[in-house]
């Protein structure tokens, strides 16, 4: 069948699928592990998830906590939250109980959905019976799949608005403790406008279908499964990153339309090169959430050779928009191709001294700032962290950059000094607090180091307590239980002082020269 693309804008996210169902209900939304479901078949299940969410009691502005990898339901299970307006919070799933609990004590959602594998480790940290639970592998009385098709496929009464919170995504900041980022429909639908209008993620040929294997939980995961829809190219869903399953589903023919982090594209081409398999088959490679180190880049466009490869550069707070690098400047030998592009349509982005907050002349070096309509609605039940990223409109990045003289942006360094270790954000002062509790520890710096598989790896250097005994081995056994495997240092070193300045800072830039 030959199908006219609808590319619509709508003021709700469950108002994109409601289009595309009434414009072309016929045709595929969504593939999951050998089935399929039209547009029309995706919005009917979704209003039977909103009718089983009403019934088991929430309401707008209730929280439903997604612990869970990248199950199919979880699309008509976000689109039914936009119909009753409640939110989708998803949890990554990656993170060790003891932070996975803390996220959800402050979320304090009215149900939580999840898989056995990451709910049960939970019961050691708080408790569960304060939560009502659903998990996806049960065809019993707590099993959400069944939950849900218990239910009529009736639209609910409720009418959403574009001021409806819809989405809250948790992100770490300088001090570690986790943060929500609430995003509201009109955060989506701005960002929308914005990206159709900079032709972003066009689909190049009728039949291209976005492959999806981004984690929910990450801004881009729901972003582009969305902008898939909006596109009307159905969403082949992974249920988790597989490089030797992306490199199989480059062997079907299909144009594939994706979005990576660096290290993503790199692991598929290594899945690519030890099957012997080619990966021309895709028609569009985004990416985004970490730098693309040049050889990579080349690496890809000559693996990938009829794809339109499009860098964005955005954060949680910015419903992931800011600026974008257009194919066409990743050609070799231009300078841009490093950029992070440039701003989105409707997006203001200043560079201003980091002292003074006066914009910083062209060329220098200052900290990136942004006004748009697409800026979060602040944190979650964090007045004053709002307050202090939200200055008179404009969002304060954190991020040191500069423009060059054709009004392309580079990111140059990260004022909070995060770490982004294969797409994930990783802040030290996280891992130092942890650190600095070990008895002997006198104190604890974590840097990044570069890595050309994974961008960047966690590095730690201590100092210890006079005449206390301290091996890496003794440091990391002491630190797994408490955090993640990817926030875990991959090298530690011990120093009989920590560098600072005058004025007793430490010198994290001498470090990282270490």
């Amino acid at each position: 069948m030959s199908w006219k693309r609808a590319i619509v804008n709508a003021p709700t996210l469950s108002g994109v699928i409601e289009e595309q169902a009434k414009i072309q209900p016929d045709r595929t939304a969504l593939r999951f592990e050998g089935r399929s479901w039209t547009f029309q078949e995706l919005n009917a299940w979704s209003d039977q998830a909103a009718q089983a969410l009403s019934a088991r009691g929430l309401r707008r502005g209730d929280r439903l906590c997604w612990l869970a990898r990248n199950f199919s339901v979880f699309w008509p299970a976000i689109v039914a939250c936009s119909k009753i307006g409640a939110v989708m919070t998803p949890v990554n799933w990656r993170l060790a109980p003891a932070e996975v609990a803390q996220i959800i004590a402050d979320a304090a959602p009215k149900l939580i959905v999840g898989e056995k594998a990451f709910t049960d480790p939970l019961a050691t940290q708080i408790d569960l019976q304060a939560f009502p639970l659903m998990l996806l592998e049960s065809d019993g009385v707590d099993g959400f799949e069944k939950m849900i098709d218990a239910h009529d496929p009736k639209r609910p009464d409720y009418a959403p608005a574009r001021d409806d919170i819809v989405v809250q995504l948790y992100t770490s900041g300088t001090t570690g403790l986790p943060k929500g980022v609430v995003l509201s429909n009109r955060c989506y639908q701005e960002l929308g406008e914005a990206g159709i209008e900079a032709g972003v993620l066009a689909p190049q040929h009728d039949d291209e279908e976005a492959l999806h294997a981004l984690p929910h939980f990450h801004i881009a995961g729901v972003n582009f499964g969305f902008m898939a829809f909006a596109r009307s190219m159905p969403v082949i869903q992974h249920r988790q990153f597989d490089p030797a399953a992306i490199v199989r589903e480059a062997q079907t023919g299909t144009p594939l339309n994706s979005f990576f982090v660096p290290a993503m594209i790199m692991m598929v081409l290594q899945a690519a090169k030890a099957a012997g398999a080619p990966v021309e088959n895709f028609a569009n490679v985004s990416y985004g959430a970490a730098p693309m180190p040049e050889p990579l880049l080349d690496a890809a466009m000559a693996a990938m050779p009829k794809a339109r490869f499009t860098q964005f550069y955005g954060m949680t707070e910015t419903t992931g928009g800011l600026s974008v690098l257009s194919h066409e400047d990743h050609a070799k030998g231009c300078k841009q191709r490093i950029s992070a592009g440039k701003p989105l349509p409707g997006c203001e982005v200043s560079v201003v001294d980091p002292e003074t907050r006066n914009e910083a002349p062209q060329r220098a070096v200052g900290e990136i700032v942004m006004r748009s309509p697409f800026i979060m609605e602040g944190y979650w039940n964090k007045a004053d962290a709002t307050r202090a990223v939200l200055r008179n409109g404009w969002y304060c990045t954190g991020d040191a950059g500069r423009f060059d003289e054709n009004g392309f942006l580079y990111v140059v360094d990260r004022v909070k000094d995060m770490i982004i270790s294969g797409g994930e954000n990783i802040y030290p002062a996280e891992i130092e607090n942890i650190l600095a509790a070990h008895p002997a520890v006198l104190e604890a710096a974590i840097v990044g180091m570069p890595d050309e598989k994974w961008g960047e790896l966690v590095r730690a250097f201590i100092v210890k307590r006079p005449g206390a005994e301290l091996t890496p081995e003794q440091a990391i056994e002491f630190l797994a239980p408490k955090i993640a495997g990817f926030k875990l240092p991959k090298k530690i070193e011990f120093l009989d002082a920590l560098p600072r300045n005058p004025s007793g800072k430490i010198l994290k830039t001498t470090l990282r020269k270490l």
